[in-house]
């Protein structure tokens, strides 16, 4: 096994516990809180910079938040939202993300916020307490997998919010507040999914990763020992899981150790819905 100075504090992440029901709205709550008094400190210039996702302007992120908790408040707008069909080779949320920018055109960021701060709460509580039998579905994802509609309401959807918050901080040159107990349990989930997705693509080997920062924590992924590492900071290997940065971005913002092949395969093949 390769030595590490961290090696006593290494974590499983294929072992990351996963969230109840009480947690979910917690971390959902939190980051609803968190979004809400970003966007009440941005000036009017900040609403049309552009943000690391193409073609979105702050505003258009938030338009994207206001209807995603929209989605949140019922079946019947659930329906309406996921009933949207994709063009040939989008994903199915870009399609229900464009119906949400689309009904929310002609909406000022006052309003985007005043719907915010209506709709949250109410899917807040449904996400985690309600739609019982349909947290029991599940859709394939060309992402995720198989997707269930419990990780979608329980995990993806504060994911969801952290990763936009903080490309509206990045965009804005604002403080991105973090919180031990939360952006770093939010983070920990991302790295439970990465495990699940890079689980066969290892071929039976390990690696150790090490995130900076709050949000960062020491995990083995893969099985048997470790014959690589990967370190970076905690919110650009978020960014990077996410499809926002070019592998060859982030592989500039790493640092590999051991066996480099399997450590730029890992890297590469890191993904996570958001």
């Amino acid at each position: 096994m390769l030595a590490s100075a961290a090696s006593t504090a290494i974590l499983e992440a294929a072992r990351i516990p996963y969230v109840t029901a009480v947690e979910a709205h917690t971390l959902l709550r939190t980051e609803l809180e968190r979004l809400l008094a970003l966007a009440e400190r941005l000036d009017t210039v900040d609403w049309a910079k552009p943000t690391a996702c193409a073609l979105w302007t702050v505003r258009d992120m938030l338009a994207h938040q206001a209807g995603g908790y929209a989605s949140g408040t019922g079946y019947g707008e659930l329906i309406h939202q996921y009933g949207s069909i994709p063009r040939p080779g989008q994903l199915p949320e870009d399609a229900i993300n464009a119906r949400q920018l689309a009904e929310r055109a002609g909406k000022s960021p006052a309003e985007l916020i005043d719907e915010l701060r209506r709709v949250g709460p109410i899917a807040i509580d449904k996400w985690a307490h309600q739609f019982r039998a349909l947290k029991l579905l599940g859709v394939p994802h060309p992402v995720a997998g198989q997707l269930s509609m419990r990780h979608l309401m329980w995990v993806i959807h504060s994911r969801d919010t952290w990763m936009h918050r903080l490309d509206i901080c990045r965009a804005t040159g604002r403080n991105f507040v973090q919180t031990l107990g939360h952006d770093d349990r939010i983070a920990a989930l991302v790295m439970l999914d990465v495990a699940k997705a890079l689980a066969r693509k290892l071929g039976g080997r390990a690696i150790e990763v090490e995130l900076s920062g709050l949000a960062g924590g020491v995990w083995k992924i893969g099985t048997g020992q470790i014959e690589a590492t990967l370190r970076m900071d905690a919110l650009d290997f978020n960014i990077h899981a996410s499809g926002r940065y070019t592998y060859g971005e982030a592989r500039s913002k790493a640092t590999l150790g051991g066996d480099i092949a399997l450590a730029e395969l890992a890297l590469k093949k890191a993904v996570a819905l958001y």
